[in-house]
């Protein structure tokens, strides 16, 4: 990443386990430059916890929203501080 990243975490809730949420988070962050995890909740939400561009965070959700809109519920966001995440989206379990 060429600029300090930002972090965001952001958990869905819904109907968002059991449905594919994960993949499709991960294949949502093609061309992006964003690098974090994805993973399903006990609490039946799933987390997003991810670094870059304040612009590619906000595309990757607004990705992930356009394809799993008739599952979700609610969206929230909180802003950390960043980690260094590297090696991409990928699936934690």
């Amino acid at each position: 990443m060429s600029t300090t990243p930002i972090r965001h975490v952001v958990c869905f809730t819904g109907h968002v386990q059991g449905v594919g949420f994960r993949m499709t988070a991960v294949q949502s962050a093609a061309g992006l430059d964003v690098h974090g995890f994805v993973r399903n909740e006990i609490d039946g939400s799933v987390m997003l916890d991810v670094e870059g561009s304040a612009a590619d965070l906000k595309e990757l959700v607004h990705r992930i929203r356009q394809e799993m809109s008739q599952k979700l519920d609610n969206i929230s966001t909180d802003v950390r501080p960043p980690k260094q995440y590297s090696g991409g989206l990928v699936i934690r379990y």
